[in-house]
């Protein structure tokens, strides 16, 4: 994995308003790298970017010559009819020039309502490989960006669709059993950590194998017709992760580690006590 992609997933991130789990940036940064095995090429996108928390995610996987077309209604929050979401173009600038810089961002500020797939192409200056659909979480908004961005598609390409499964916005559920009635030439591969990934029917193997190499486990089911890969993940606990860490390690000897650790098994045994005791 690039540098700058691992210490956004694993730091940066966590420094971004938004809504993103670790697990959904491992499988998204897999995907972007199994494209650059496959040759694929393209802008990426986002619908809905907020303050830019899987954007500029999306952006460090871009490459120099890919333009990456940030979507949203930043100051036009009249518009932002169900509040998901509440972006600030100013946050969202200083975010991505943290994190990565800006010299391939093209800022669109509206209503995706009115931005056709060919208005999206002529934004990226081509079709795009990979676009997040997170805007508005109405079914009009899901049927209309879904389509937009299937529309912008370039060959081997991925769509990411964020809250299918949330039940705080049924309307996402709602607007994407509407656009597949339709019959669009894309399939769903995989489901997980609340994000849905499509790609045309010719990648959904390659892109499937690609999205459960990275999960923890990997179970079959049905969703929209199609075989998708419903991938779980197993976190690790807060002790674990430290145990794991280089301080950790210089630490657990000496004089100030040896009490932490004595005070860390003994309350990770009350712990334990009280989980069996609260189970009956």
């Amino acid at each position: 994995m690039d540098r700058r992609v691992s210490r956004y997933i694993h730091r940066g991130k966590f420094y971004v308003e938004g809504w993103l789990r670790t697990e959904a940036t491992l499988v998204i940064a897999a995907l972007g790298e199994h494209q650059q095995t496959l040759g694929v090429k393209g802008g990426i996108a986002e619908i809905g970017v907020h303050h830019g928390k899987l954007f500029i995610l999306l952006y460090l996987l871009g490459r120099e010559h890919e333009k990456a077309v940030a979507i949203d209604l930043f100051g036009d929050q009249d518009q932002n009819v169900d509040q998901s979401g509440g972006g600030n173009l100013e946050r969202f600038r200083s975010n991505l020039q943290r994190h990565a810089d800006t010299r391939r961002l093209v800022v669109h500020q509206g209503n995706s309502l009115d931005l056709s797939a060919a208005d999206l192409v002529r934004l990226a200056e081509g079709p795009l490989r990979l676009v997040s659909v997170d805007g508005g979480h109405t079914p009009q908004h899901a049927v209309h960006d879904l389509a937009t961005a299937e529309g912008a598609l370039a060959e081997g390409g991925i769509i990411i669709v964020d809250d299918v499964f949330n039940e705080r916005w049924p309307g996402v559920s709602d607007g994407i059993h509407r656009f597949f009635a339709e019959r669009p030439n894309l399939v769903p591969f995989a489901l997980g950590a609340n994000k849905t990934y499509l790609c045309r029917p010719s990648q959904r193997d390659s892109y499937r194998d690609a999205a459960a190499a990275v999960a923890s486990s990997v179970t079959m089911s049905e969703f929209l017709g199609e075989q998708v890969a419903i991938l779980q993940f197993q976190r690790r606990s807060v002790q674990d992760r430290i145990g794991h860490t280089a301080i950790w390690r210089r630490l657990r000897a000496t004089p100030i580690g040896r009490p932490l650790r004595w005070a860390w098994r003994t309350g990770g045994r009350l712990r334990q006590g009280l989980t069996r005791r609260e189970d009956f």
